[in-house]
C-alpha cells in the first residue's frame, strides 16, 4: 500500500469518526455527560462503517441536492398521517403495491426503500431483488410516479447514472 493510500484511508477514518461524533452530539443534546457512552459508540460505529460499507462513496453534491427534497417529503408524510388520524373521514384504501426498481443492488436500493417509508402514506414492506413491495394508506395514489421521481435523486446521492444502468441491463 502506498503512503498516499494510507493517508487517504486515515482521513476517511477521521471523517467517519467526525460524522458519528456530530450525530451523537446532536442526539445527546450536546450533553458532556453523554460522551461517556458516546465516545466508544462513535469509535465502534466508525470502525463498523469502514468494515461494512462496500458500495461506492456518496456524492456530496447529490446529498446536498437530496436533503431539501427529503425534508419536504418527510414533512408531507408526517402531515398526511396526522391528518388521517385527526380526520377519520379521510378516505383510506390501504393495500400493497409491487414496483420494479431501476437502481442497482446494494445500498442505493436499500436507501430508496428506507426513504419510501418517509413519503406520504407509504411504508416499504419488502425488498426482493429489483422488486419493492410498498404498503400504502391509499393505493389510488400514483406510487409508480413517486418512485420514478425518487430513483434519480437516490442515484445522484450515490453518484450513479440511471440511464447507463438501464443501458447496461438491456441485452443486445
Amino acid at each position: 500500500m502506498s503512503h498516499a493510500g494510507a493517508s487517504g484511508e486515515g482521513w476517511g477514518w477521521v471523517r467517519r469518526l467526525a460524522l458519528f461524533a456530530a450525530l451523537w452530539w446532536i442526539l445527546s443534546g450536546g450533553s458532556p455527560s453523554g460522551w461517556l457512552i458516546g465516545a466508544p459508540v462513535c469509535l465502534i460505529a466508525a470502525w463498523l462503517s469502514r468494515e461494512l460499507w462496500v458500495d461506492p462513496p456518496l456524492s456530496l453534491l447529490g446529498v446536498i441536492r437530496f436533503v431539501p427534497y427529503f425534508v419536504r417529503q418527510s414533512f408531507a408524510g408526517a402531515t398526511d398521517v396526522a391528518l388521517r388520524a385527526l380526520r377519520p373521514s379521510m378516505p383510506l384504501h390501504p393495500g400493497l403495491v409491487s414496483l420494479r426498481l431501476r437502481l442497482p443492488e446494494g445500498a442505493s436500493r436499500v436507501a430508496l426503500a428506507n426513504v419510501v417509508s418517509m413519503l406520504p402514506g407509504t411504508l416499504s414492506a419488502n425488498l426482493d431483488g429489483d422488486r419493492l413491495l410498498i404498503h400504502a394508506l391509499d393505493t389510488r395514489t400514483n406510487l409508480h410516479a413517486m418512485v420514478v421521481d425518487l430513483e434519480p435523486r437516490i442515484a445522484a446521492v450515490f453518484g450513479l447514472d440511471l440511464e447507463s444502468q438501464r443501458a447496461a441491463a438491456v441485452p443486445r
